[in-house]
């Protein structure tokens, strides 16, 4: 399906709104009036058929019941997993005054209908008038799973008049999926002359059949994923043939097309073909291409020609261009090739926002695994130091510390990372002579869910996980002055989901080994009896190795890249001041600086090397805190909070457990 992650506007929406929109709901020229008072339902079975949204026409029509929407303007009906189990008319919407049978004056418009997953049998209109009045903007989408009923025949109108009104305009009707019809109309009257008048169909599936066909002043072709050489669109089986006089015609495609320069399809059969037009009009208002998924660089755009013979409507492929449009431009005529000998290629693989975004779920891991770090030299050693104090001596004692963060890491575009970690251990306390050693072995957890924008309107998300095992150590001697360190291995998970332009949606998964580590120094001094003050200097290092992922392109063959390991190194120095409230809490506030002298993510796309997301530069920190002890339990409590600016911005929260037993 054709969707976009918010992609951009200008001139690519064009594109986008015709595509996608015609395969979700189908493309509609209408303008759709005011929704107030407007009707919605969704009729699955013959039970609920005879809602009280429907009337019912007591004079009949040819013999048959009209079932209509109650009330003329803007109801919306969907007929879901419905099975018509007779010759049946139904409409959206009509001027019916009563239940009588007796005619409204207003005009019907804006009404939509869709089918899905049903059997149909009769008639189905947008909108149906007992007079003269407009019928207009009505859409009918036949949608994915709806099929012609056992035995029955399928009409499909956009509009429908009882008299011989001429005003039956501006209505469109979306063909989604291969079915066969007894009838394919813009408009009918009471004469079969309702004329072309504005009606719009979209063909969005091959094999697509039907006896009668007419009142269409535009058709738009959407060629879909798997159409080939000399295949059909649409087939008219009628011996009287089809007149396209005044006819405009459209060529776009649904994501995944591979024809080839010189490839034609056939837009529509028919016995005898006259007056088709020469060449393409336009889809909302601009050049009609046709844009299909490429690879992770770039997409291919086709142009197409028209063609006619006595009996078939054509389109051939004049060229393929690879096009670099991202997610604000893919469809933008002045898109350049990027394509060419072996420096052009490299170049734009180089500056490629497209390539870049598969690059940044990298960041992403790496803030998740800085997260993990950051957690453990925090909270996790106040409350391993807490457990082994109040343990018996030498015995270990169990702790935990967990956060949240929200945090803004800028690596040329930017990532947003939403996450959490966890920290368990069990600490020890030795003390020998004038000096104590604190040991945790700890295990550790960390997820988050990411949100990266690139700066020419592509966005990805995706996730990051990861987990390890480690040991913690500090050293501190009777003034104060602490060594400690750390080391942890693990695996970390990432996966990317994102729209590298309005056609190509890329996706994939990622695994790898990491080991990360800290060493720092610091001194605990008394300012007087209920304040102390800590002043450290810590130094963080983390690897993650490199993976060579297959990048899986939705409609087309599957890509790879290929990521070197990606390292931080982060350098902070800090202080934080402790004021003791009571035997059993304390409150602590502190600032800190931090240097990120390494963070880039680099890779190699095609043997070519990538942009590459630098997180390198410099952040503030701010902390507070409170550490409680309630009553005289077993249990003590660390709430925090962390407020980051510069490079990375954002806030963490954490919580620190100790359980002594």
């Amino acid at each position: 399906m054709v969707q976009n992650g918010q992609v951009n506007k200008k001139s690519s929406k064009w594109l986008r709104l015709a595509v996608g929109t015609a395969l979700l709901a189908g493309v509609s020229g209408a303008v759709i009036p005011d929704m107030a008072d407007a009707a919605e339902v969704t009729v699955s079975d013959d039970g609920t058929y005879y809602s009280g949204l429907w009337k019912k026409d007591a004079q009949g029509v040819e013999g048959k019941d009209w079932k209509f929407a109650a009330d003329n303007l803007n109801n919306t009906v969907a007929f879901d997993g419905f099975q018509m189990s007779y010759d049946h008319y139904c409409a959206a919407g009509s001027n019916m005054s009563d239940g009588e049978g007796t005619p409204g004056d207003e005009a019907v418009t804006g009404n939509t209908l869709t089918i899905t997953n049903s059997k149909m049998w009769g008639k189905v209109a947008g909108g149906y008038s007992t007079g003269n009045q407009e019928v207009s903007g009505n859409v009918v989408t036949i949608g994915a799973g709806t099929t012609v009923a056992d035995g029955g025949s399928l009409q499909i109108f956009g509009g429908i008049s009882k008299s011989d009104s001429q005003n039956i305009k501006d209505n469109t009707v979306n063909i989604l999926t291969a079915i066969k019809l007894n009838a394919l109309k813009g408009g009918e009257n009471s004469n079969y002359s309702a004329g072309n008048n504005g009606n719009t169909l979209n063909v969005a599936a091959k094999g697509v059949e039907t006896e009668w066909f007419g009142g269409f002043e535009t058709i738009n072709f959407f060629l879909p994923s798997d159409i080939q050489v000399n295949e059909t669109m649409l087939k008219v089986t009628n011996d009287y043939g089809t007149d396209l006089s005044g006819v405009k015609v459209g060529v776009a495609a649904q994501s995944g097309v591979s024809l080839k320069q010189g490839d034609t399809v056939n837009l529509l059969e028919s016995q005898k073909l006259s007056n088709a037009p020469a060449e393409t009009t336009k889809i909302a208002d601009k050049d009609v291409k046709m844009i299909a998924a490429g690879n992770v660089l770039s997409d291919k755009e086709y142009t197409f020609t028209l063609g006619a013979t006595d009996t078939a409507l054509t389109a051939t492929v004049k060229s393929i261009t690879d096009t670099a449009g991202g997610a604000g431009n893919t469809g933008d005529s002045e898109v350049k090739n990027v394509i060419g000998d072996d420096n052009a290629e490299a170049s734009a693989i180089k500056t490629s926002q497209r390539v870049k975004s598969l690059v940044e779920t990298q960041a992403a891991a790496a803030t998740v695994l800085n997260m993990s770090s950051d957690m453990l030299t925090g909270a996790g050693f106040t409350q391993a130091k807490t457990a082994a104090a109040a343990a018996q001596a030498g015995e270990f004692a169990p702790f935990a510390a967990m956060g949240g963060s929200n945090l803004r890491v800028k690596s040329g575009s930017h990532v947003d990372t939403k996450g959490y970690n966890l920290n368990v251990g069990f600490a020890r306390e030795v003390k020998k002579g004038n000096k104590t050693y604190l040991l945790a072995p700890v295990v550790e957890y960390g997820r988050g869910n990411y949100d990266s924008y690139q700066n020419n309107g592509i966005k990805a998300d995706g996730k990051s996980r990861l987990w390890g095992v480690g040991v913690m150590g500090r050293q501190t001697n009777s003034r104060g002055l602490y060594y400690e360190g750390s080391l942890r291995v693990g695996r970390v998970s990432s996966d990317y989901n994102g729209w590298l332009s309005s056609v190509t949606h890329a996706s994939y998964d990622s695994d790898s080994n990491y080991w990360a580590g800290h060493i720092g120094v610091g001194t605990v001094a008394k300012i007087n009896g209920k304040d102390t003050l800590d002043t450290y200097a810590k130094y963080f290092y983390s690897q993650q190795d490199g993976d060579k992922v297959r990048v899986k392109i939705d409609g087309a063959a599957d890509d790879q890249i290929e990521f070197d390991n990606v390292e931080s190194q982060r350098l902070r120095l800090g202080a934080r001041l402790t004021h003791q409230v009571n035997e059993n809490s304390s409150l602590y506030g502190g600032v800190a600086y931090q240097a990120e002298t390494k963070g880039e993510d680099r890779a190699t796309y095609h043997g070519n090397e990538t942009a590459a997301p630098s997180v390198k530069g410099s952040s503030v920190m701010m902390e507070l805190g409170w550490q409680v002890k309630p009553g005289n339990g077993p249990v003590s409590v660390d709430l925090g909070v962390t407020g980051w600016a510069g490079k990375q911005r954002g806030v963490i929260g954490n919580l620190g457990l100790k359980w002594n037993f």
